[in-house]
């Protein structure tokens, strides 16, 4: 008869002989299947990374208001530039932070004005003009233009920054990043300085209205749409990057109240005027929900109108998956 001891012993011999036949002779234990964390993140990061990429260069979606059916879809070159297209060699004369100009070597038939945003000084987007890659066409006139130096708001609060810096107007902190009531003095203010130097500008190149061009990004976008509201003559087009437009209640009867009382046929009148705005949905400045509300009646009014709307960028310039299509936009109404 076997002790409770040999019957112990059997058993383990039993098991030992089972394991051995699943998972060989050397083998006492099932092995351990685990994920260190340096194999997880050699995993996870390409993965990531893939997603991203295509996040930021999803296809561009074009909100058409003349016909939502047939959509002029953006050419979009993977070099983001017109290939065989050339670039302009420019001359410079830059007259101070908040004025530039860049005037083609070999010739230019058009004029575009371009409006900086918040802090953006005369030389910051030199390069990118003289670039292949930017949305100006070739044998354009630029002038760049940024707003005088003020305090501003936001800064004081976010960053405890008071130094001034080129702008507008002065901006609050809200979410939204609207302009505060008191604000409007310094925006109408801006506007007649704008306004006075596309009077000047036209003069002094002897050009009519329509090859003036008038583009901004951020703030200097919404300059641009608020120019267009105000100015009485229509220009050759109008380009926003990234902004929005006033609050439409405070437009309309800002414009009916310094013009006329004849403004309402006068706004009538612009209904072809030629105006496009983009926005990236990842925009961490001015957000794209606030922007795209705020051009609601520009596809009511405005026969000519686009909102491009595209990847997951933040709150910059260039914009570079938009440019082939801003530049043929261009070429289209300038006739290149």
């Amino acid at each position: 008869m076997m002790s409770s001891v040999d019957i112990h012993n059997t058993k383990k011999e039993e098991i030992e002989k089972s394991n051995n036949g699943m998972y060989g002779e050397n083998k006492e234990s099932p092995p351990k299947y685990y994920c260190s964390i340096k194999q997880l993140l050699i995993i996870v990061i390409p993965i990531t990374v893939v997603l991203l990429f295509a996040a930021i260069f999803i296809p561009v979606y074009i909100m058409d208001k003349k016909n939502d059916d047939d959509k002029e879809e953006p050419t979009i070159n993977n070099n983001y530039y017109y290939e065989n297209d050339g670039y302009d060699e420019y001359e410079e004369n830059i007259v101070n932070a908040t004025y530039a100009i860049l005037t083609p070597k070999n010739g230019y038939t058009d004029i575009l004005i371009f409006l900086g945003g918040i802090s953006d000084v005369s030389t910051k987007y030199f390069e990118f003009f003289k670039s292949s890659n930017t949305f100006v066409p070739v044998g354009t006139k630029i002038y760049f233009l940024s707003g005088q130096l003020r305090e501003m708001q936001f800064m004081i609060d976010y960053y405890h920054n008071n130094t001034p810096v080129p702008g507008w107007f002065n901006i609050d902190s809200t979410a939204t990043l609207r302009p505060t009531p008191h604000d409007f003095t310094e925006a109408r203010k801006s506007l007649k300085l704008v306004i006075d130097e596309i009077e000047r500008i036209k003069t002094i190149e002897n050009v009519d209205y329509k090859k003036i061009y008038l583009s901004g990004f951020s703030q200097g976008a919404m300059m641009t749409n608020y120019i267009l509201l105000n100015l009485e003559h229509e220009l050759g087009g109008y380009i926003a990057f990234s902004g929005y437009v006033f609050d439409h209640d405070f437009l309309e009867n800002q414009v009916i109240y310094d013009l006329s009382n004849t403004q309402k046929d006068k706004l009538a009148a612009k209904k072809d005027y030629h105006i496009l705005a983009t926005h990236s949905f990842g925009d961490n400045a001015v957000f794209y929900q606030l922007s795209a509300e705020s051009y609601r009646f520009y596809y009511h009014d405005y026969t000519d109108f686009k909102l491009l709307s595209f990847g997951y960028l933040p709150h910059v310039l260039p914009q570079q998956p938009m440019h082939p299509y801003v530049k043929k936009w261009l070429r289209e109404r300038m006739g290149k």
